[in-house]
């Protein structure tokens, strides 16, 4: 697989076996994201998605916090009307077919905090805080929080974090169903990677659709995504990688 050329420094991407790290590289700004770091990022997606070495994507940052949301000289630069990068990231995430695992450690503001309901995974260290203060910025919520986070959290607890903009912090956001689980910042970088790999030898179409089914559900029906899902599991027990898992389970029984 050929990597991208990246357009700024701040984006560190490293491919071992099937799982494509991004890792944030500006910590000494809390990696609050620029045009340029959003871009590589969209590169990286597409190239991911389109190569068929890579099963995962895992996303990580380095430094103290995991992101300090958008580069606020890029807010004031914006042109009228415009869409920015961020924009272009959050809808390049939200079509990703591929599994995503995020680590979080320290802040996660704003977009650094909304990213993160279109990965799969988010494992997150003990100090983590998910803040999201669009409404002090004279904004609102944005890449689809204002339906997701009142869906998974509650309209009360999403009310806390984009209307007040009151930080949710890690045990809570994992007892809210925001996160996937917490650790010890010592333990937060394999934790992650550790599924990373889990998820990588797992069959890669099943990962997909899976993710797919999950993803859609989110606004269709109940009788529609029973209907789907069932056809579809037939379908797919008849496929290639199916056939190959269950044989392998049957011949290890008679062994």
């Amino acid at each position: 697989m050929t990597l991208p050329t990246l357009e700024s420094d701040l984006i560190l991407v490293k491919h071992t076996e099937s799982v494509l790290e991004i890792t944030l590289n500006r910590p000494d700004k809390l990696n609050a994201l620029t045009g340029a770091m959003y871009r590589d990022m969209i590169a990286l997606l597409h190239t991911a998605e389109q190569s068929d070495e890579i099963r995962v994507v895992l996303f990580a940052a380095e430094g103290k916090s995991f992101s300090a949301g958008n580069d606020l000289v890029d807010f004031l630069n914006a042109k009228p009307g415009e869409v920015g990068e961020a924009a272009n990231f959050i809808k390049a995430i939200y079509a990703f077919p591929k599994v995503v695992v995020a680590a979080v450690q320290g802040n996660a503001v704003g977009v650094g905090t909304t990213m993160l309901l279109h990965m799969d995974m988010v494992v997150a260290s003990d100090d983590a805080k998910f803040i999201t203060p669009f409404a002090d910025l004279g904004a609102v919520p944005e890449a689809g929080s204002a339906k997701l986070l009142p869906d998974w959290l509650g309209y009360q607890r999403a009310a806390r974090m984009l209307l007040l903009g009151e930080p949710m912090l890690a045990q809570e956001a994992f007892e809210a169903g925001l996160i996937a689980k917490v650790v010890g910042r010592e333990d937060l970088q394999s934790t992650a990677r550790g599924w990373a790999d889990t998820l990588a030898k797992k069959p890669p179409k099943a990962l997909r659709e899976s993710k797919r089914l999950m993803r859609q559900a989110i606004s269709k029906p109940l009788q529609d995504v029973l209907e789907e899902d069932l056809a579809l599991f037939g379908e797919m027990l008849q496929g290639d990688e199916a056939k190959a898992v269950l044989a392998a389970m049957v011949n290890k029984s008679k062994g």
